[in-house]
């Protein structure tokens, strides 16, 4: 056993106190179990001596027990003897302990106390060489050696002017030279023939008791062995050969394919110059299934509820973010494809109805901003400012497009990321008054739609004549206008919708002004205003149909006092009758036309000439006071600023969307609001109920006709969460898988997930999903994507950061390598070319690998068997254990709870520069292992309890004035943040493990920030919001700090601000307005 020996150097552990300063206080309870002392204590059973059999050993040992018996004469004055002792002085240790007591009472009593020992030698070495001059044998060689060794001892002695540093390495020198030569100086004195009759007698003595107690020790060799292994159960560890994985990419053209268990991998050289391989450990379908893209979709409550998306990265990440953090809002809700909302021109409103189920709770009160809209243009997706009301039992949505305003377009796939046939309409969520918590709760069973459009000027207008150019002033019903005569109009968009009205609208030009002047021009005809009737009729099939009300006066008048008959207005009314008419299945052509029925003589044409001809000839034959008057020319009145405008309204039942050509899908979570057709039940929700506020979303490609979903997911501590946020053991989260069937999701049993590795995403490990059946083209989107989506359940806050998902992951083990981890990126292909192959990829380090076990680590594990026996009562036991199973971690402590606080409770702390340098932070998992297996060798009343380090935020804030000297002031504040830090965290400036139960004095803080040579005055000083108006001997200290015993302080400041030499009190500065008196 390595024994410490009673004079080497004590460790320097007191505490130093320098007057007029105040220093952080720590106390003295246990400070936990390091990795450097756990395998620094050494107790090793192999070759256990039981009696000591060295003759050399024997003889310093008898010559310390026999300073006061008979044989110190014999044994003190002898070459022999001083070697012995000399050789075993133990100086390991001496140079640092004496360096680092320097200015203290400790340097004069370590330099005095080897003097001595020196001295001493120098006299018993004397006094030998007195007694072999007395006999005459002063000439062989150990009298030599003994003047040799007096001489150089007494060189190394201090002079009285030499400084005490100096002469006390130079001492230690001469005897650390010595020691490393006394074997030889003692067999050359052995040797020489001169030594005293009885010494050589007790020195043959000495070395026949060493023979027999070597006999004695050999029949004891077994003896640890036995112990070691059939007690302690401690046996020196093998090589546990490094595991990592291999990410396989087949060709394009290659089919999923099967690799047999033990295909080798080159991975470079070993340790003995072989080549490194790695095999497969069983075998790996590989096919092309990729996983493209992965969303955390998630309801969040912080300022108002709303849904938000989060889009994972997969490639190329340097900074995995928290899962359900960070996202953009999500809009999700319906999308309205309809030849309804072909709107070219004019002044455009839209209803969108939708009818309600009996059972739907519909709300009182609908706020504002709750829903928007957004049409497709030929620019894009263009919103439109829209109302959202209940009316009856309906949920309804208005919009109206100006005449001004851009017409409604088709989508295509490069503008609006999808292909339709006619315009769409998207009816999204809006965060800024979230509908989801009572849309959710609604159902409908039908969809309205009407159309109300005024203003369409540009549409066909024909005659007997052909087509009318509308822009200019035209006669409606020819030259003539005769009764019969017609003209006809129509627009595209009237050949879409279901019409329930039809107008044109005009001012009639070059005719009668008032109904009184028209009745006086067409008195002499027997007809008036009345008599002018029209028929309308529309064309269908190629044919034209009459509909009930088709008859209605050509003029008529308005309502002031004129009666003016100047406006034109013909309607189309298909109110009672449109449905049947009008039903969507029906060739439509568009086209409407308007036959002057009476009165006969139309417009009075022919009549005028004829009664003109008829009053002439009669004239002719008659006197003139007897002729009639000329009858008045009738003229065909014309037609300007005409227009035309309609209403349209459809009804679409869900059983109906598969006839109509009305399109009603979902838009949902998934990516880019790809809209998805409905599942074809006879009633929807109008928002889909979600089974989790927080859910994940993964995208396959090339997945058609698999069954087997198995993916790695890479986890990693989320950076922004440390170190104050950091994931606990205790804390667990479950998954839920669906799938998406084109329509819906469709829940996948618990049955069907064959591997789930990752505990909720709280570790990185393979997924793996065994699908209903074979993935077909009807369940994937556009893009040819499957969908995958997980409900995360439980504590969120323990789930971990993603960094990468992937598909054709496989693990291998190495063949023949030495148990420390494979960098990653070194395995870049396989041992044989495979031509199915495109790449392979290593992506992360190896893990699981343990080189073969050191002797210096064998004799720690002795070492903590002895001291725990696999069991944990003391808090080192519980330390041990952990040390000696986990060797990724450099400190364990136990730490006990405030008196009175769970009394049976055992809170362990572990610290790894494993993953995180910085913190010494573990993963949940890890932590989660080493408790598992903590808890076979402890009291099964005990509640243990296995945590990261604590980390306690501690706000500085900090106002300085500096001197007027000072040129670069962002340099002192530089100074002055690394101030504070080296305070409160000196641990990471000397990149040592932190430790807790650390109190920290305000007053220390300030004066250290004074005391800076380019600070004037220290203006402010608040932690965590505390700070001290006077700073002097008298005033009481804020003590800072942790709330908890495990707690540990890291700074976080705020902000450290210079302030002018010249401020003063808030707007009053000094040697300027400043003023008192």
């Amino acid at each position: 056993m390595n024994l410490h020996a009673k004079d080497s150097c004590p460790d320097s552990g007191a505490v130093v106190f320098q007057r007029g300063s105040i220093y952080m206080t720590t106390d003295n309870e246990h400070s936990g179990t390091l990795r450097t002392d756990y395998e620094a204590d050494l107790a090793r059973l192999d070759d256990f001596p039981a009696l000591t059999a060295d003759w050399r050993t024997l003889l310093h040992q008898l010559i310390r027990a026999s300073r006061v018996s008979l044989l110190l004469p014999l044994l003190e004055n002898n070459v022999l003897t001083v070697m012995a002792d000399i050789r075993r002085k133990k100086l390991s240790g001496y140079g640092n302990t004496f360096a680092d007591a320097q200015g203290t009472a400790k340097q004069i009593y370590y330099a005095a106390k080897l003097q001595k020992d020196i001295e001493g030698w120098v006299v018993r070495l004397e006094n030998y060489l007195n007694n072999t001059w007395q006999t005459d044998s002063n000439s062989n060689s150990a009298v030599e050696i003994a003047r040799q060794l007096k001489e150089l001892l007494e060189q190394s002695l201090p002079n009285g002017s030499e400084a005490d540093k100096r002469s006390y390495y130079r001492m230690l020198r001469t005897v650390t030279d010595l020691q490393s030569n006394t074997d030889r100086y003692l067999k050359q004195a052995e040797e020489s023939g001169d030594t005293e009759p009885a010494l050589s007698l007790l020195i043959a003595y000495l070395k026949n008791y060493g023979n027999v107690a070597d006999a004695f020790n050999s029949r004891l060799a077994d003896l640890p062995g036995i112990y070691r292994r059939d007690i302690l159960h401690a046996v020196p560890k093998a090589i546990e050969q490094d595991r990592t994985y291999v990410v396989i990419t087949p060709t394009a053209e290659a089919e999923a394919f099967t690799l047999p268990q033990g295909m080798s991998f080159p991975a470079g050289q070993n340790a003995a110059g072989e080549d490194l391989i790695y095999r497969t450990e069983k075998e790996a379908y590989i096919c092309p299934m990729q996983c493209t893209e992965v969303n955390a979709v998630y309801a969040s409550v912080k300022e108002a509820f709303g849904l938000y998306k989060q889009s994972i990265p997969l490639q190329n990440i340097t900074t995995a973010r928290s899962l359900f953090a960070h996202g953009e809002e999500l809009r999700i809700g319906w999308q309205i494809t309809s030849p309804m909302l072909v709107l070219s021109e004019g002044e455009r409103e839209v209803n969108i109805r939708f009818r309600l189920t009996a059972d739907s709770p519909v709300p009182n009160i609908l706020v504002e901003n709750s829903f928007f809209l957004q049409l497709s243009t030929a620019e894009g997706w263009t919103q439109q400012s829209a109302t959202c009301r209940i009316d009856g039992h309906c949920l309804c949505f208005t919009f109206t497009i100006g005449s001004k305003d851009i017409a409604s377009a088709s989508c295509i796939e490069e503008i609006h990321g999808a292909t339709t046939e006619y315009p769409a309409l998207r009816i999204l969520t809006n965060n800024t008054n979230s509908p989801y918590l009572w849309a959710k709760k609604l159902n409908f069973e039908a969809v309205e739609i009407q159309t109300k459009v005024i203003g369409i000027r540009n549409f066909t207008f024909c005659n007997e004549l052909g087509e009318v150019d509308t822009e200019q002033q035209f006669s409606p019903f020819g030259i003539q206008g005769d009764c019969g005569a017609w003209f006809l109009f129509g627009h595209e968009e009237l050949e879409l919708k279901p019409l329930q009205e039809v107008r044109l609208k005009g001012h009639w030009k070059k005719m009668a002004g008032t109904e009184a002047e028209f009745n006086e021009l067409y008195q002499e005809y027997g007809v008036d205003a009345s008599s002018f009737i029209v028929v309308t009729e529309y064309q269908k099939g190629g044919s034209w149909h009459s509909y009930t009300g088709n008859k209605q006066p050509l003029f008529v008048s308005d309502s002031e006092e004129k009666h003016s008959l100047a406006q034109a207005n013909i309607l189309f009314d298909f109110s009672t009758d449109a449905q049947a008419a009008y039903e969507y299945s029906r060739e439509r052509d568009g086209f409407f036309r308007v036959t002057l029925q009476a009165p006969s003589i139309g417009f009075g044409t022919d009549a005028y000439r004829n009664r003109f001809t008829s009053i002439m000839i009669e004239n002719s034959r008659c006197k003139e006071k007897k002729r009639k008057p000329l009858p008045k020319e009738p003229t065909v009145p014309m037609l300007a600023d005409v227009e035309l405008s309609y209403i349209a309204s459809e009804v679409i039942t869900l059983t109906d969307t598969g006839t109509s050509s009305t399109r009603l899908e979902h838009i949902t979570a998934l990516s880019d609001q790809e809209a998805f057709p409905l599942d074809g039940n006879m009633t929807q929700p109008f928002l889909p109920a979600s089974p989790a506020d927080h859910l994940l979303y993964f995208a396959f490609l090339n997945a058609k006709e698999e069954r087997t979903i198995r993916m790695y997911v890479d986890m990693v501590l989320p950076e922004e969460r440390i170190p104050y946020d950091i994931p606990q053991p205790d804390q667990s989260a479950q998954l839920a898988w669906e799938q998406w069937n084109g329509t819906g999701w469709g829940t996948l049993p618990v049955e069907m997930v064959v591997a789930e590795e990752t505990a909720g995403l709280t570790q990185s490990g393979f997924i793996e999903i065994e699908l209903p059946e074979k993935v077909t083209d009807d369940r994937m989107d556009k893009q040819g994507r499957i969908w995958l989506r997980a409900s995360v359940t439980g504590d969120i806050s323990a789930c971990l950061a993603i960094r990468s998902i992937r598909t054709n992951c496989i693990r291998v083990k190495a063949q023949n390598g030495n148990g420390t981890p494979l960098p990653a990126g070194t395995i870049r292909e396989m041992a044989e070319e495979d031509q199915r192959i495109a790449s392979v990829v290593q992506p992360l380090s190896g893990f699981g690998g343990t080189p073969e076990e050191t002797e210096t680590q064998f004799a720690a594990h002795q070492s903590a068997r002895f001291h725990n026996r696999h069991r944990a009562v003391t808090m080192k036991d519980y330390e041990q254990l952990v040390l000696e199973h986990f060797p990724e971690i450099d400190k364990a402590q136990c730490v006990s709870y405030p008196p009175g606080q769970n009394p049976a409770a055992v809170n362990l702390m572990v610290f790894s520069r494993m993953e995180d340098c910085r913190y010494f932070l573990s993963s949940p998992w890890k932590l989660a292992e080493i408790q598992r297996l903590i808890r076979r060798y402890v009291s099964p009343f005990v509640r243990l309890k296995v945590v990261n380090p604590s980390y306690l935020r501690v706000e500085v804030r900090c106002k300085v004035v500096l001197w007027d000297k000072v040129k670069d002031e962002a340099r002192t504040l530089r100074q002055l943040t690394q101030i504070v830090w080296n305070y409160l965290a000196p641990w990471q400036r000397k990149g040592d493990l932190p430790t807790f139960r650390q109190s920290y004095s305000y007053k220390e803080m300030h004066a250290r920030l004074a005391n800076h040579e380019d600070v004037m005055r220290l203006s402010l000083l608040e932690v965590n919001g505390k700070s001290l108006p006077h700073v002097d001997y008298n005033t009481e200290d804020i003590l800072i700090k942790g709330d908890m015993p495990w707690s540990i302080l890291l700074p976080d400041i705020k902000k450290i601000e210079a302030l002018s030499p010249h401020d003063g009190i808030e707007e009053a500065e000094i040697g300027g307005n400043f003023i008192i008196g």
